[in-house]
């Protein structure tokens, strides 16, 4: 059974994000800055689009397929 009232945020704290998908504190900046992952500021914090940490996968995937360095 599913819960309907759920909350799925449109983005979440980087590190956390990321280490909630097996992704360490250091990959995911180099991610984030190569633009592999939305990721923008509010202050001093980096968040990430939730939707662009579910699709890094296909992504990824796409990248060394075509040929292209991570």
């Amino acid at each position: 059974m599913t819960n309907d009232n759920a909350i799925n945020p449109a983005y979440v704290p980087l590190v956390e994000g990321c280490k909630a998908h097996g992704i360490s504190r250091s990959v995911a900046f180099a991610l984030a800055k190569s633009g592999m992952l939305e990721a923008f500021r509010i202050g001093s914090r980096r968040y990430v689009k939730t939707e662009s940490l579910r699709t890094l996968p296909e992504r990824l995937a796409q990248t060394i397929s075509d040929g292209g360095a991570l």
